[in-house]
């Protein structure tokens, strides 16, 4: 008798188990008694607002290219759309309409966000999940401004100056009929980097420019001190051209400051050839 009663009270254990396991799954109230959140939010249109970490202008004609991908596969958008903003000051609002058939529950969704202005590309700071895992159809997503390409080049300039002292100097001097020059370099792993080079005229005045080349022997950065700076691209396309006080050069006055930086670093490069020969 007494077994059967122990046999009894495990049955009604077990089932009680059973029965507390099936009230905590997916379509299971919440303990308020409130029913769960669904596995894929409802609606058909993502609602966003778009603000920027730092207040900067854009230009007119910038647009803000608005994605919802499935982040194991981000490069396949799941609906897009572009929004015109130039010209407006954020916050910037987008409705991104999207096919529901096409979600997955147990897949992650996120905005992907990309505003475009000239050459200044704005990227999200954070992730913005959507319609899974808890995630609803509403976002806020803030924009970080990258670098452009010219500024990136700028500060490349600017750590390549800041450590000529950790590389080998090499320097000359010459004369022409007109002038008497004076000039340094900086070589790193047997490529010259960064050449100086002053110059006195005969007549009277003085000028200086300085030279800075990619590891492949490209010219970088021309910049003549008080004068104008100029600098290219890996593939040769001229990304700053700054002349100071304002303005630019024209392609017949970058062309000559191309040739003597040309020349500087051949004159320099010799020079650290023939001292790895001695």
């Amino acid at each position: 008798m007494r077994s059967q009663w122990i046999a009894v009270v495990a049955a009604l254990v077990f089932l009680g188990g059973c029965d507390s396991a099936n009230q905590g799954g997916a379509n299971a109230p919440a303990k308020n008694g409130a029913p769960a959140a669904p596995a894929i939010a409802p609606g058909t249109t993502i609602n966003g607002t778009v603000t920027f970490h730092d207040q900067i202008p854009v230009a007119a004609g910038s647009k803000l290219d608005v994605k919802l991908v499935d982040v194991a596969q981000p490069e396949i958008a799941i609906a897009e759309k572009i929004v015109e903003v130039g010209g407006s000051a954020p916050p910037f609002t987008f409705a991104l309409d999207f096919d529901a058939g096409k979600i997955n529950a147990t897949r992650t969704y996120v905005v992907n966000v990309l505003l475009q202005d000239g050459d200044r590309r704005f990227v999200p700071a954070l992730n913005s999940p959507v319609l899974t895992h808890g995630s609803g159809t509403s976002v806020q997503v803030v924009l970080n401004a990258e670098a452009t390409p010219a500024e990136k080049l700028k500060e490349e300039y600017k750590k390549l100056q800041a450590h000529i002292g950790g590389m080998k100097k090499v320097d000359g001097t010459y004369t022409t009929d007109t002038a008497s020059i004076g000039w340094d370099a900086f070589a790193e792993s047997g490529a010259v980097r960064y050449v100086r080079v002053n110059t006195v005229l005969d007549a009277g005045g003085r000028n200086s420019v300085y030279y800075a080349f990619t590891k492949e022997g490209k010219p970088m950065v021309v910049q003549q001190k008080g004068g104008a700076t100029i600098g290219w691209s890996e593939d040769g396309s001229v990304l700053v051209n700054e002349k100071a006080g304002g303005g630019t050069l024209s392609d017949a006055d970058i062309k000559p400051l191309a040739e003597a930086a040309t020349k500087a670093l051949q004159m320099a490069q010799e020079k650290v050839d023939a001292g790895k020969r001695k």
